[in-house]
């Protein structure tokens, strides 16, 4: 008798590879692939995967080991030098996008729990897609991609204390000790990867061995990005950031390139699972009856962030050509906006229609990203 895990298998296997092939004659990138295998193999299409929490674990161990491959990729010299950049526009960004949810909230008389989640939602990208999309371009260390990676990472910071307000309105205490923790997590993250790459502290030995062992490889790279992970964890920051720390670490240490070239293929596998889950979560009944309010709010999401990030990356001192652009990466709602909502969900901060279509409208503006970075590059090249 054939298993019910390996009759999954082999249909999610066949429809992602089918999928993949029409996007590459398209030309459009895979994760459309796996949002869409995850949305006909969910619950309200064919119902073949039954086990949703398991493939959403899963696309969590791929966010984790995409970020490690990004930190490794990163140049923390310039980013360092230029931190005040990202800085300033994610703060700015934050700011623009509640004064934007504000005004709505106030017409619509939404409630101020309603207008603050909004605000965390809309204005958090998407780190899976825009570190791809870069990575693949090649523009991951260009100037534009060094601030555009910077916004990134500090949206994923503020994860943590957008969590903590979700905590707090739904009158959950947060506790000092709680505080305590996480803000000693972040100074001691800080201090340790200054003394590591400052002072060389952290350095991997028997590196002439490891050139020629590729299971080793995989092994310590396995280690490391998991350890500092959990460690982040730990201290109730986000894992995503301790495996972000953790590459910065192995990329400073030229002797070890050979690490982010030995995790593709498991970034590559897990990734698959994190935008399966996506997919999972959508009730494709729900969107088809709401499908005009979700295409008019995703629409102006992406049209709002993009002016507002095309207005901050210009005031950074960029080209209106890389603003336009910057602001066209950023332009989608990100992975962390789903565990928030989802967060909100559980704490009975909004009800299940709110839930429903703020999933559709994330999933639809990283569905239209490439659609709309396509359309910018048009106009950019016409300005031009």
């Amino acid at each position: 008798m054939i298993s019910q895990l390996f009759s999954g298998i082999a249909v999610l296997s066949l429809i992602v590879l089918l999928l993949i092939l029409l996007l590459r004659r398209l030309k459009q990138p895979y994760f459309i692939a796996y949002i869409a295998a995850g949305i006909l193999l969910g619950p309200h299409a064919f119902n073949i995967i039954h086990e949703p929490d398991v493939i959403k674990q899963a696309g969590e161990i791929g966010i984790i080991i995409l970020m490690f491959s990004i930190g490794s990729e990163i140049d923390l010299e310039y980013l360092t030098r230029n931190f005040y950049k990202p800085l300033l526009i994610t703060f700015v960004q934050i700011l623009m996008s509640f004064i934007c949810m504000y005004s709505i909230g106030a017409y619509l008389d939404w409630k101020i729990t309603i207008i603050l989640l909004t605000t965390f939602i809309i204005s958090l990208s998407s780190s899976a897609i825009v570190f791809q999309y870069l990575a693949r371009t090649g523009e991951i260390k260009s100037q534009l991609g060094m601030i555009t990676c910077g916004v990134l990472l500090m949206q994923d910071i503020l994860v943590i204390p957008m969590m903590l307000t979700l905590n707090f309105m739904s009158g959950n205490t947060v506790s000092m000790q709680q505080l305590i923790k996480v803000c000693a997590g972040g100074l001691l993250m800080i201090l340790f990867l200054r003394g590591a790459i400052t002072k060389r502290l952290f350095k991997i030995p028997m590196q002439k061995e490891l050139t020629a062992d590729h299971e080793l490889q995989i092994f310590i790279g396995f280690s490391i990005c998991f350890t500092m992970a959990w460690i982040s964890g730990w201290f109730g920051l986000s894992t995503a950031f301790g495996a972000f720390a953790a590459g910065i670490l192995i990329g400073h240490d030229k002797a070890t390139h050979w690490l982010g070239e030995s995790l593709i293929p498991f970034r590559v596998f897990f990734m698959s699972f994190f935008f399966l889950a996506v997919g999972l979560q959508l009730n494709i009944n729900f969107f088809i009856e709401n499908a005009a309010t979700i295409i008019l709010i995703s629409f102006t999401v992406i049209f709002i962030n993009s002016l507002i990030n095309t207005i901050l990356f210009k005031l950074a001192e960029n080209s209106w050509r890389d603003s336009l652009y910057g602001g066209a990466l950023l332009s989608q709602i990100g992975e962390f906006s789903f565990i928030l909502m989802t967060m909100a969900a559980a704490l009975k901060l909004v009800e299940n229609y709110t839930y429903q279509i703020t999933l559709a409208v994330i999933t639809l503006t990283m569905l239209l990203t490439t659609i709309w970075l396509m359309i910018i590059q048009r106009l950019i090249y016409r300005l031009s």
